[in-house]
């Protein structure tokens, strides 16, 4: 049955982690895969965790099955996360799914469902697997530009433009906040002026919100998703746990479309739970709970809140840092970009041969186009990761 079947194409990041486990060079430094270290370089349970994973142990009844759309009350308490305390929820169809990937899967489910033809928009650069998750139901994909790599500043202009080639009920993919892989976001200006557009050209945005709270705040990095969706009829949302709370392996994710009908919203919500039952039945409910548990516990909440401003205000001194340290060697402002950009993520344009020297001379693991994870970077790695940058890209 299976001699003929190719090996399947090895997805790059995970290529690299391989490399980077077989590297027995004491002094490597990864800035590889996505996930928040801290100054230990591990990968911590967040305490608010700890303690809505004692209070569930204490309080948890059953393991019976949660329903096709998961949690409910998960899903009303991340719909009230990303659109407000005042989120209306008879607008909202939602659905909890396996992590960010899975929420992104549902919704292509959806979109297909409703509109196989339409033509699915993803920013140049994005997120890689963007293009498998969204495509693999068979959705047409297009790409807009996004990012100018010498200024690395956001090709507005240039994005609209090209999105007004889009054709009616064609959804354009957006990145809520901390935009993977540039850091570079849309202001919030951009954002009012993007949903006004996308609502005259009949458009539907879908926002991956994969890093909420990574950027300036739980509040400031929501403002323009919220500004966004104001103007438009139809919104698409997935949310994703991994990173703000760190629950990673737990895969905790939400699809949310938000409505002005609540027939619609309805409808859209039979058909996620629908597709989670063609693919995967019913949700894992630990993870979800675990959230849950804090999201609906005051005590909690603040406690969640607290540990994030303080990974969120590592990463972004941790910027400030090596910025700095760039500058200094350099004597110029080139590297400045890296202090002002938000996220784990700064996409430091370093071509096959600069990223292969960095891995051979150095030990220094960064992925294609030298995307570079600065919440798993180390303070006392950066001395050692500004001399080598300089000195590949003299």
């Amino acid at each position: 049955m299976f001699q003929n079947l190719k090996p399947p194409t090895v997805d790059a990041i995970i290529a690299l982690m391989a490399k980077v486990q077989a590297d027995d060079r004491a002094d490597k430094i990864d800035l590889s895969v996505g996930i928040y270290k801290d100054d230990q370089g591990n990968t911590p349970v967040m305490k608010a965790i700890s303690k809505a994973e004692d209070q569930l142990h204490a309080e948890q009844s059953t393991k019976k099955y949660v329903g096709l759309v998961g949690d409910v009350v998960f899903n009303q308490e991340m719909t009230k996360l990303v659109l407000g305390e005042d989120a209306p929820l008879n607008l909202v169809g939602a659905a909890q799914a396996p992590g960010g990937s899975g929420a992104l899967r549902l919704l292509s489910e959806l979109i297909y469902a409703a509109s196989p033809d339409c033509t699915i928009w993803l920013s140049d650069p994005t997120w890689p697997n963007h293009n498998s998750l969204l495509g693999s139901v068979g959705l047409n994909i297009e790409v807009y530009p996004y990012f100018d790599y010498d200024t690395q500043d956001v090709l507005f202009d240039e994005m609209c433009a090209t999105l007004s080639k889009a054709k009616k009920n064609d959804v354009v993919v957006l990145h809520g906040c901390c935009h993977n892989p540039t850091g570079r976001d849309l202001s919030l200006d951009q954002w009012k002026k993007l949903g006004k557009f996308l609502a005259e050209k009949e458009l539907v945005p879908l926002i991956d919100l994969a890093y909420l709270g990574f950027g300036d705040g739980l509040e400031e990095d929501i403002k323009g998703l919220r500004a966004l969706v104001a103007q438009v009829p139809t919104s698409l949302i997935a949310v994703s746990c991994s990173k703000n709370f760190g629950v990673y392996r737990d895969r905790v994710g939400c699809s949310i479309v938000l409505s002005n009908s609540q027939d619609i919203a309805k409808t859209c919500q039979g058909h996620l739970g629908a597709s989670a039952r063609r693919i995967y039945s019913m949700p894992p409910d630990h993870g979800a709970a675990v959230v849950r548990t804090i999201l609906t516990d005051a005590a909690l909440t603040t406690l969640w809140k607290d540990e994030l401003t303080e990974m969120r205000g590592r990463v972004n001194s941790l910027r400030a840092e090596f910025a700095k340290q760039l500058r200094e060697l350099t004597g110029t402002n080139r590297w400045d970009f890296i202090a002002n950009q938000r996220g784990m993520f700064t996409l430091l344009g370093l071509d096959d041969n600069e990223i292969a020297q960095l891995r051979d001379d150095y030990a220094i693991y960064v992925v294609k186009g030298g995307r570079i994870n600065i919440a798993g970077l180390q303070l006392n790695d950066i001395p050692k990761l500004a001399e080598a940058l300089v000195s590949i890209t003299k």
